[in-house]
């Protein structure tokens, strides 16, 4: 009875903490006057959630390890901006990126998930690498939005955005994640073959995840697009987008929903800090971070408590020893 109050108390403070958490960050930009230069941060910050995010669904939790992530983000700010031009609304511009990122899920993701371990991520690195050429040779000039674009803007809008984003990604990691296809992917993730062996089409579910996570890496890309006002398709297909979800979600966490929330934190204020002193350094400081993390907290730093505990009970265990020789 006492494990269950206590799970249930543990349950409780989560969700009162929860609770705190999405106040602020919806209240506070309201009642007090961040700047442009902390609004600006916290989109970057959003955006880092939900690449991460969306990176840990295939990752951390179907055991996907997609390298070519860059492309999905990419080809959702361009889609964006192709439709935003158009005078439609941000809302059905940021739905269509999303759209867009699915697409070339659907293009790159049957050849793909043939392959396992590191063929895959060497796979989607290499076609997310020839649709970073391609569009980059179509697209070489960057894409301005429409001039009514800036009768609305404002840094605190980009940032409701974002936020509205961020939180629409993690209910929908929640809602894989605490569903019939989340234990199905586990299940594949933990032993593909005994998955296959019991019923379960991997190629199918594989799929479904990969598309999912496209989607909501393209609708990141849409609101990058928004508050930096342009799209500079080389920008967008950079390398460094897929870099920092993979080092947000490792430093957090793997197959949390929390882990890439914490690790994106430290990586968006390492990159903060360190980027404005030398544009690489930041790289090098959580390429040493990154390091740290796996040897020492190789569940990530969700585990800190766990990994606490567990001291802390060995070292009463050892106590109670010696006292009692």
């Amino acid at each position: 009875m006492s494990d269950n109050k206590q799970a249930d108390r543990g349950r409780a403070l989560k969700i009162g903490g929860l609770i705190v958490l999405a106040l602020a960050v919806t209240i506070v930009p309201q009642v007090v006057n961040l700047g442009d230069y902390i609004l600006t941060l916290l989109v970057s910050l959003m955006v880092f959630i939900c690449l991460s995010e969306s990176w840990n669904l295939m990752a951390g939790y179907a055991g996907q390890v997609n390298l070519g992530l860059a492309a999905y983000f990419g080809i959702g700010s361009l889609f964006y901006m192709f439709v935003y031009r158009a005078e439609a609304p941000w809302y059905v511009a940021l739905l269509v990126g999303g759209l867009a990122g699915t697409g070339l899920s659907c293009v790159i993701g049957p050849p793909t998930l043939r392959l396992r371990g590191a063929y895959f991520g060497i796979g989607t690195m290499a076609l997310a690498e020839a649709a970073r050429i391609v569009s980059t040779t179509l697209y070489a000039l960057p894409f301005w939005p429409p001039q009514s674009h800036w009768a609305t803007f404002t840094a605190l809008k980009s940032y409701y955005i974002a936020l509205a984003v961020a939180a629409a990604t993690l209910a929908v990691a929640y809602g894989v994640t605490h569903s019939r296809l989340g234990l199905v992917l586990q299940a594949i993730r933990d032993d593909e073959d005994a998955a296959n062996a019991s019923g379960i089409n991997p190629a199918k579910y594989k799929m479904i995840v990969f598309m999912i996570s496209s989607f909501l890496a393209g609708v990141a890309g849409g609101v990058v697009s928004y508050y930096r006002g342009n799209v500079s398709v080389p920008d967008m297909f950079l390398f460094d987008w897929t870099i920092g979800s993979i080092v947000s979600v490792t430093i957090g966490g793997w197959g949390t929903l929390t882990g890439p929330i914490l690790g994106s934190t430290i990586f968006v204020m390492l990159r903060e800090f360190f980027g404005r002193t030398l544009p690489t350094l930041y790289l090098i400081v959580s390429g040493i971070v990154f390091i740290l993390v796996i040897l020492f907290l190789p569940d990530g730093l969700v585990s800190t408590g766990t990994v606490i505990r567990r001291v802390l009970a060995s070292r009463a265990r050892k106590a109670k020893t010696a006292l009692s020789e």
